[in-house]
């Protein structure tokens, strides 16, 4: 079977852009621009890695995390072409043509990945998707049960995901007009919110194992799916590069910053990765001695490494470590791509590209667990995110008034262009804090639903929206923001 890239790798957008004539690779350094220089990207600066409201300049942030990952997505993505080429397949798939853009869109997905992430990181997702299903799920469902759409939307109201929300950031919010390769190299996972998760054992369960998008962008992602010819539950290639760029980054960046700011020593680290490797490799008696040496010989490279230096000996020891164990997985996963081509062209590839090598897997564990078990349970880390846990939750419940107006007060105030509602002095006040790009995504959304719905239909859909606009508000705000806001609407100091 022949893989041809030029059915994947098109310079179409969803609207027509305002320069005629422009090929794949042109196209995608335009994609470079937008993306580089949007307010998504530069928010990142200010929202959490680990350490909530972080001061320490060297510490991640998730824009210093995004720039790393994007890193090691152009190291996967210039490996994979030097193996078609040695293998005389550059031509024939049609890479040879386009490298150079799909060695950028990969490094912009990598840079993208994480801008639908809330403030306070993964537990802000949590309080998140609590509130929709605390507070949103049963006002619409008093309201609109029973009603055509109702249990699809809300199995999509119920949850906040950061991969579909980032979509809907830089497609409907932010109109940033990426071309459809660009935007298909983020879907990490392939199905809509409202859709039920496949059973375990299902041959799409890791792609499928946590929505993608949203009922809001579906059209979008059809239109996508249509044009790249991508079958239903299927990934876009590029996809599987980008996620293993961010496995592999986020591995060993959260120990290095844990050693800056003294959670661990260097010592302590070494002791810890070296017990962790054995606790999970020393009853598998499949792997010979050379792989059961896999992590201990990179790190006793890192220890020469250390004992060597004399100025900044930390930083000797990370370095040869990082080096050594990011070469071998983004060869890991350049292999496991090439053996797996069709498959992973295709998009039916149900797994990670760096899950196919035992000793590869087990060492990014074996990194994971010591963070696990020695940096996010932390007190410092701890409190740090049980303070943006107040901060989110007491933000959502300052804004939840807007919930429960009925249909005509609240199109009534959407439309009043800074007008106040009689009779609903606070939701006024409310409304009119809301970005004025979030309030137009909302309107026109529901304009659209106005061209095809009529009655309870209506209703019921504008609310899905109205709820969307609130989750948008809320979720885009980076630490400090939502910090001050709460600060500011809650009269604490």
């Amino acid at each position: 079977m022949t893989l041809d890239y030029r059915l994947k790798l098109q310079p179409i957008r969803h609207r027509l852009s305002s320069v005629a004539d422009r090929d794949f690779n042109e196209e995608m350094e335009s994609d470079r621009g937008r993306a580089i220089n949007s307010a998504a990207v530069r928010r990142l600066q200010q929202k959490t890695q680990v350490f909530p409201l972080e001061t320490n300049a060297a510490v991640r942030s998730r824009l210093t995390h995004s720039l790393e990952v994007t890193q090691v997505g152009r190291h996967i993505a210039k490996s994979i072409l030097q193996k078609l080429q040695q293998q005389g397949q550059l031509q024939v798939t049609g890479l040879d043509e386009l490298g150079e853009g799909f060695v950028s869109a990969i490094e912009m997905a990598c840079l993208l990945h994480d801008v639908g992430n809330p403030p306070f990181g993964h537990l802000g997702e949590e309080v998140l998707s609590q509130w929709l299903q605390q507070q949103v799920l049963p006002e619409f469902q008093q309201r609109f049960a029973g009603q055509d759409l109702a249990s699809a939307l809300a199995a999509d109201l119920g949850q906040f995901e950061g991969n579909a929300q980032g979509l809907r950031i830089l497609h409907s919010l932010q109109g940033l007009n990426l071309t459809y390769s660009q935007l298909a190299c983020l879907f990490k996972y392939t199905r809509m919110a409202g859709q039920p998760k496949p059973a375990s054992n299902s041959p799409n369960a890791y792609r499928q194992k946590k929505p993608g998008y949203y009922y809001a962008e579906q059209n979008l992602y059809k239109a996508i799916s249509e044009t790249l010819q991508i079958s239903p539950g299927c990934r876009f290639p590029l996809a599987y590069v980008m996620e293993a760029a961010d496995d592999i980054s986020y591995c060993i960046a959260d120990l290095v910053d844990a050693v800056d700011k003294g959670i661990v020593s260097i010592r302590q680290l070494h002791d810890l990765l070296l017990q962790q490797w054995y606790n999970l490799t020393q009853h598998l008696d499949y792997l010979g001695v050379e792989e059961k040496n896999f992590l201990p010989r990179m790190l006793l490279a890192a220890d020469e490494a250390y004992n060597k230096e004399q100025l900044d000996k930390d930083h000797e020891y990370i370095l040869a470590l990082r080096t050594r164990f990011v070469n071998a997985l983004v060869a890991q996963a350049t292999q496991a791509y090439i053996e797996n081509h069709e498959a992973v062209f295709d998009g039916t590839y149900d797994g990670s590209l760096i899950e196919g090598n035992d000793v590869c897997s087990l060492a990014a564990k074996t990194l994971k667990k010591v963070a696990l078990s020695h940096v996010f349970c932390t007190p410092e880390v701890e409190n740090l995110e049980l303070k943006g846990v107040t901060v989110i939750r007491g933000l959502l419940q300052i804004y939840q008034p807007l919930l429960p107006l009925p249909y005509a007060q609240f199109t009534e105030l959407a439309s009043s262009e800074g007008e106040s509602l009689k009779g609903y002095p606070i939701e006024t006040r409310l409304f009119h804090k809301l970005p004025s790009k979030h309030k137009r995504t909302y309107r026109l959304a529901v304009e659209q639903v106005a061209t095809r719905a009529t009655g309870e239909q209506l209703a019921m859909l504008e609310f899905y929206h109205r709820a969307r606009l609130l989750v948008d508000y809320i979720s885009g705000m980076t630490d400090h923001f939502a910090l001050s806001e709460y600060q500011l609407l809650s009269a604490a100091s």
